[in-house]
Formats: structure tokens, C-alpha cells, sequence
């Protein structure tokens, strides 16, 4: 389900991917107050020039927040662990796509993955300094929707719920490997949505953040609209004409292009009565902070 297509493991898709051609090809640029500098993949933390790559950008930006997304694989060897923790001011978003070995092991194909990912959050969380953050992420797929409330009880009793930063659940990109394999891994927010609300319902309070990432806000019901979080480049959502007449547009995330073409746009309905009132989140990214009765 990996949002690149296959050819992105090719050699000459890697080649701009050298630390030699990143520093050929990066411009400085003007960046809001709360961009930060991401590492994602594929699986960034293979890279064989990594290290190199991120100390470089941890010169060129010492105040900025490196974020690194990552399959928690490589953390399993304390060493790594150790050296990537000599980096100040860092977020590990790490993926989890199950409660137990099986479970998780189905949806990466990769035997043992389970076993490294949970040692890896654990390394990150034993030797972490107070800069540096985890957060757990849970990608919502046909293989893991019904899932989540086992997921979450796994983290918390396995990691400690308060040592977490936050929990992520992601709904799917439909694009890339994700795109191909569709009739795997595709499933549709309308089938979702009680999943989504009883994992909130159940587990909100037990960690110290829970965030919904790639919600447009009339996939979900309106008590959930403060854990929504717009984390989608621009160029990558739409909205439909219909959504012109929806109050809280000036709010929503979008729709993913590529999950209109594939599961269509039947489930997509304008919010026109809106009684409750709006308190404004604190930035772009967290567009609603809480939601009252009027």
C-alpha cells in the first residue's frame, strides 16, 4: 500500500534521491512557522546515505523540527537508534499495522517486521531526550478498519499511552502500490465510520493525542471534527462542486483525487444545517479546536 509506485525502487527513479544530488537540487526557501523537514520514503532510514542527509539538514535548519517516517524497523538496533538521538528536536512517526505478530506481519509481507517495529518504539521511547518525539501511526485499510480498538489496547498496554506523543489513524492514500492493489487494501469512509468513532469514543482520553489524518469532515460525524487534522498537500485533495454550498468547507481537508476515481463520490454530502458553534483550531493544519452548542 506504499503511496509510490513500483517503479520508484528503480535505480534511475533513485538517483535525485543521492545526498550529492539533494544538495545540487536544494534551494533554499521561504517556510511558514510551523513547516518542518520531512524524511519519508519508501523507508528513508535504509537509505544509505542517511545520516549524512539528515545531519546536513539539521545544519541548515537547527531550529526546525525533522521529522522522520518510518516503518520502526531499523530502531530495533540500538545503535542506530542511538546515533539518530544525537539529533535534537525530532519526531519519529512511526507505522503499526496490527495488535500481534500475524496480524501486522500480513499487511507489510514481511516476516519479523512485528517483532523489529515494537522494538524499535520501544529503543526510541527508553532513550528519547526531552526533544525528541514518537508518534504511532495507524493507517486505515480493508485489512486493518475493523482493528483499531485491538491496535490501540495493544499501545497502550505495551508502551505506555502517556509516553507517546500521539496516535494517527490515517485513512489510506488510494494511489501508487495503494492504487494497485485497491482490491485489497480500498475500502470506503462510509464503511469505516463506526470504527472510527467507537476507536475515538473508546481511547481519546487514554493517550495524551489521538488525531484523524485525511478526513474530509462529512465522512465522519461532527463530534469527531476536533481530532481532524489537514495534513494533505494541496495539490492532492479537490472538492467537488456540491461542496461550494457546505458550511464548513472553509474547514475541510478535501477529498483525495485518486479516492474519486476509485470509489467514487456518492458518499460526499454538503453540510447545510449547522447549529452548534465553530471554536477556530490553532493553525491551518488543526482547523477546529472544539465544537459547543450554540
Amino acid at each position: 500500500m506504499c503511496t509510490n509506485s513500483l517503479s520508484f525502487q528503480s535505480e534511475k527513479e533513485s538517483v535525485p534521491y543521492a545526498f550529492k544530488s539533494i544538495k545540487q537540487r536544494w534551494v533554499r526557501r521561504a517556510m511558514g512557522p510551523e513547516d518542518v523537514i520531512s524524511f519519508s520514503g519508501g523507508e528513508p532510514t535504509i537509505h544509505p546515505e542517511f545520516f549524512e542527509i539528515i545531519h546536513w539538514f539539521r545544519a541548515e535548519y537547527p531550529k526546525r523540527t525533522i521529522v522522520v517516517v518510518s516503518n520502526g524497523r531499523m530502531f530495533s538496533y540500538l545503535q542506530f537508534t542511538r546515533n539518530i538521538l544525537k539529533i535534537s528536536n525530532i519526531l519519529f512517526e512511526v507505522a503499526l499495522h496490527g495488535y500481534d505478530e500475524k496480524s501486522h506481519d500480513s499487511v507489510t509481507r514481511a516476516p519479523g517486521s512485528f517483532r523489529q517495529t515494537v522494538q524499535g518504539i520501544h529503543h526510541i521511547l527508553r532513550h528519547k531526550k526531552a526533544s525528541q518525539e514518537l508518534e504511532i501511526r495507524i493507517v486505515v485499510t480493508k485489512l486493518t478498519y475493523k482493528h483499531l480498538g485491538k491496535i490501540l489496547s495493544f499501545v497502550e498496554k505495551e508502551f505506555g499511552a502517556q509516553k507517546i506523543r500521539d496516535i494517527a489513524l490515517i485513512f489510506i492514500e488510494m494511489e501508487g502500490q495503494a492504487q494497485d492493489n485497491a482490491r485489497v487494501v480500498g475500502i470506503s469512509y462510509e464503511k469505516v465510520k463506526k470504527y472510527i468513532e467507537s476507536a475515538v469514543h473508546d481511547w481519546s482520553s487514554s493517550f495524551r493525542e489521538l488525531r484523524l489524518l485525511h478526513f474530509p469532515l462529512c465522512t465522519i460525524p461532527q463530534i469527531l471534527w476536533p481530532y481532524a487534522w489537514r495534513t494533505l498537500r494541496e495539490e492532492e485533495v479537490t472538492f467537488l462542486s456540491r461542496c461550494a454550498s457546505c458550511l464548513m468547507k472553509k474547514y475541510c481537508l478535501g477529498i483525495h483525487k485518486d479516492y474519486i476515481s476509485i470509489m467514487g463520490k456518492g458518499e460526499f454530502k454538503p453540510v447545510r444545517n449547522m447549529k452548534k458553534k465553530i471554536e477556530k483550531g490553532i493553525s491551518f493544519y488543526k482547523p477546529i479546536k472544539s465544537i459547543s452548542r450554540g
